[in-house]
């Protein structure tokens, strides 16, 4: 899905192999349209996930990410609206990122270890720019030009997804390379699970539940300035400061590795700390990713051009201090919503809705934000 945010800078150049030419708004819709197919697939994958093995509706997306990425480049001689429905398809695959990282915390995660699985699995769009920017302008910049960009990328997601079929189980109990031990360790303080997924969830909840509107707040302020960063991070480098399309690649990564750094130590710091409870810890961490962040922001908008170095320095604090949004918002929902956690994570990254509010005999009620989060094993600290 991100590959079209590279290669538009080297589609449109002058001594690209196959020069395509758009509009800016033309352009700008091909970057926009995939959250069209992510929000148009949001519901079907929410009602597969419900009555479907995860597994299986997972591959389904893999092979409609690889499919289409490939196709982009003869889409683009067809017709820009071949473009687009090639774009579209790319953001269905991204919907059902999200909700299989939800299940996969909730399924294989200790209940104190939900933090760092939340930065592992949550941090696919930190490592996917890293491979992207780097490798889309070295490819560019090579004779393959833009369109192997996307031949690679396709490459690469169904050489992933295939071993993604053979190694991933859905549960522990599932995988031989799990030990008794192993199992009763990620098991134990669990809340029991029912035999079967219930059918229907609990819209009502989701509706009317004070900590999904805050969750909600906090993943659309934090999605929208990731989509911003994501989309233009090559542009601002190669336009603004004008550096050549290899050097852009490179740099362009460069905060979101810091980024992904970020996310996973936070989640490691929010399991370990014991004396601040839940919501206070969610508070601080989202604080930190959001409103921190804005202010590296608004002092990058007054950064000099000719200032490259400090320009790079206040992107690389910026970007780095986002990825504290493992231990805020993306925690809580998992914590959150226990079985329903595929479906929270997707809302999560639709921006749309957060943590449903599943109550268990044993939740602990935070008064602070009206936050039920049920803690499993219900201690004197929470």
């Amino acid at each position: 899905m991100n590959t079209y945010n590279f290669t538009k800078i080297c589609m449109q150049d002058d001594n690209s192999t196959m020069k395509v030419t758009y509009t800016k708004s033309q352009s700008n819709f091909l970057q926009s349209c995939v959250a069209i197919g992510s929000l148009a697939a949001s519901i079907p994958f929410s009602v597969a996930f419900q009555y479907l093995p995860h597994k299986p509706v997972f591959i389904v997306a893999g092979v409609i990410s690889g499919v289409s990425t490939a196709l982009v480049p003869l889409a683009s001689t067809i017709g820009y609206g071949w473009f687009v429905t090639a774009r579209i398809f790319q953001g269905m695959a991204f919907s059902a990122t999200f909700p299989l990282a939800g299940s996969i915390t909730a399924n294989w995660a200790t209940p104190y270890e939900h933090g760092v699985f939340i930065g592992l699995l949550t941090g696919n769009t930190q490592l996917s720019n890293i491979f992207t920017m780097p490798i889309s302008g070295w490819l560019c910049s090579s004779s393959g030009g833009w369109t192997s960009v996307y031949y690679v990328h396709a490459g690469v997601s169904l050489v992933t997804f295939l071993l993604f079929l053979l190694f991933f189980k859905s549960s522990p109990k599932e995988h031989s390379w799990v030990g008794e031990k192993e199992l009763e360790t990620i098991g134990k303080g669990k809340v029991a699970k029912k035999t079967s997924r219930p059918k229907d969830l609990p819209f009502r909840h989701i509706l009317t539940s004070l900590s999904l509107w805050a969750c909600w707040i906090a993943s659309f302020g934090d999605l929208i300035t990731v989509q911003l960063v994501s989309q233009f991070n090559p542009q601002y480098m190669k336009n603004y400061l004008d550096y050549d399309v290899l050097s852009s690649g490179f740099l362009a990564a460069l905060p979101i590795i810091f980024q992904f750094l970020t996310k996973l130590s936070s989640g490691i710091i929010s399991d370990w700390i014991t004396f601040i409870n839940e919501t206070w810890k969610a508070k601080i961490f989202n604080t930190i990713a959001l409103a921190v962040a804005a202010g590296f922001f608004i002092i990058l908008a007054f950064i000099p051009q000719e200032k490259h170095l400090l320009a790079i320095i206040i992107m690389i604090c910026a970007e780095s201090v986002m990825g504290c949004n493992t231990a805020g918002f993306n925690k809580c929902a998992t914590l959150h919503s226990q079985q329903y956690a595929y479906f929270s994570m997707q809302q999560d990254s639709e921006a749309v809705v957060g943590p449903l509010t599943s109550i268990h005999h044993n939740s602990v009620h935070i008064k602070a934000k009206n936050v039920i989060l049920p803690l499993f094993e219900p201690s004197p600290q929470a």
